[in-house]
This record gives C-alpha cells, structure tokens and sequence, in this order.
C-alpha cells in the first residue's frame, strides 16, 4: 500500500518520492528515463507533481515494442526521442553474436551512453532483483552520473495503486498479461517470455534475424574453430541458435564467449548488468 502504518508512525510512499526528488533537484534538472512503461510512468508523474525541473527522454533502438512507442507518442508527446550511435544491428555485427545474459553490451551502446554526467531518475525497484535490493534511493555512479531512485520501495502493487487512483494513462501490452514493457527478446527473459515474443512482435523478429544474416555473412571466417558456432551454416542458424538454446546453461560454455570482446565484457560488468532502469 502507498500509505502505511508502521510502529514509528505512517509511511506515506509517494509524498516521501516527492520529498526526495525535490531535495536532490539538480540546477540543470533532472534526465528523466521514459521507457513507457508502468514504472517510468509513475516517476514521470512524481517529478511532474514534484514540481522540478526535468527532461524526459525515451532511447529508441528499434527492438522495443511498438505499442510502447505508440503510447509514448500519443500520451507523452513531451518526451525527447534520443537517437543512439549505433543500431542494435551494427552491436550484433561487431560482437559477432546477439546480446546473452552473460555480455550485454546492447544497454550500455544504446541506452546508458546518454545522460552521462547528469542526475537521472529512474524507475528501478527493490523488488526487481536481488542486487537492485541493495540500491540506495541515491546512487552515484564512478563516471559522475547520479540515479536518484524515488520508487525504490514501491511494489508492483505501488505502483498499479499510483496508476489507477491517479488515471494515469499506460501502454495496453500489460492488459495482454505483459509484467513489463521492455526490449523484445531481451537476453534477461525467460524461456517462455522469448517464446512469446516470437509470435508476439514479428517485425522486431525479422530485425535480430536480419542482423545475425549480416552477422554471419561479416564474421563468418572468425566462427571458425568455435566449438558451438562450427554447427551455424548460416545467419538463420545463428539466429535460432540464440532464440532457442541461450537459456541452456551450456550456452555460456559453448565456446562464443570468446568471440566478444573481453574488454567489453568487463566494461559491462563494471555496468552491473543490469536490466534497462527505465522500465
């Protein structure tokens, strides 16, 4: 609930938000991350009713769904579209392989290059995951980014009780069943979640099946000697290879961990791997 009674008193969960977004306001404002999804439509809404100064952007990549981007562009025109260096397209070409749970470099080129330096808020939760339960509400980062982090503490209960009471408007994926509005076939799904995104979104589908066709026909000689890439007699099968067999856990030590670059790798790591804070 948004308002508990506790031992030392009532815990009001979204007027404490609004007291820690007006307390670490920054002179210049603050990178508001809009993915359009439940969360990022709640931390929008807090630094709106905070009444600080903020920019709201959403990072389009082409791999998310589009009814996410329908929603943005109808209900939140106010949102600045940031346009990254480079696709997913030209990642996967350069990496060899799509993006996998154990390297993901795709958040880090096309999501946190932008605000660097600046003070984001985001919509992560406590609840998410284990290392984000170890977040504190401020964050600051090694590279001078700060993520100041007002739901936090919010449950996904919070968070649809924010929604409703205030009509807040949101993107229909979640009354299919969606819990999230995030990027197609990320490599943090699960199983079944990829299973549905196959059928689910087709054109986002033919893009990553594209790419690993341009992947392969680039990288095709450096596929050579790898112990699971020697069975990919082409693109299609570098891409079914990903959609299918990257849950198993002998995917990570099928050899194509060394075709990216480990620098990379550890440079994403130093990242924490983390699922897009946006959400």
């Amino acid at each position: 609930m948004l308002i508990e009674r506790t031992l030392f008193g009532t815990v009001d969960k979204v007027a404490d938000s609004i007291k820690l977004l007006r307390d670490n306001e920054p002179p210049e404002g603050y990178y508001v991350c809009f993915s359009g999804g439940k969360d990022s439509t709640c931390i929008l809404e807090l630094v709106k009713r905070a009444g600080v100064k903020f920019d709201a952007h959403y990072q389009f990549t082409h791999i998310e769904p589009p009814e996410a981007q329908d929603f943005i562009r109808r209900c939140h025109p106010e949102v600045i579209w940031d346009i990254p260096p480079t696709s997913m397209e030209e990642l996967i070409v350069k990496n060899k392989i799509p993006p996998m749970r154990f390297a993901q470099y795709c958040c880090r080129c096309l999501k946190r290059c932008f605000g660097r330096g600046r003070v984001k808020v985001t919509g992560i939760r406590a609840g998410e995951s284990h290392g984000r339960s170890k977040r504190p509400p401020v964050d600051k980062l090694k590279d001078g980014t700060i993520h100041v982090n007002p739901i936090l503490n919010w449950s996904t209960a919070d968070v649809w009780q924010f929604i409703h009471e205030n009509n807040l408007p949101y993107c229909s994926l979640y009354d299919e069943g969606f819990a999230r509005v995030g990027c197609v076939l990320c490599p943090n799904q699960t199983k079944a979640q990829t299973e549905r995104d196959l059928k689910r979104f087709p054109t986002v589908v033919e893009y990553y099946r594209r790419a690993c066709r341009k992947s392969f026909e680039v990288n095709q000689d450096k596929f050579t000697g790898q112990r699971k890439s020697r069975h990919w007699k082409s693109g299609d099968d570098l891409f079914n290879w990903w959609v299918h067999e990257r849950h198993s856990s002998k995917a990570r030590d099928s050899g194509c961990g060394s075709l990216f670059d480990r620098r990379n790798s550890r440079e994403q790591s130093h990242h924490d791997g983390q699922l897009d804070p946006r959400r």
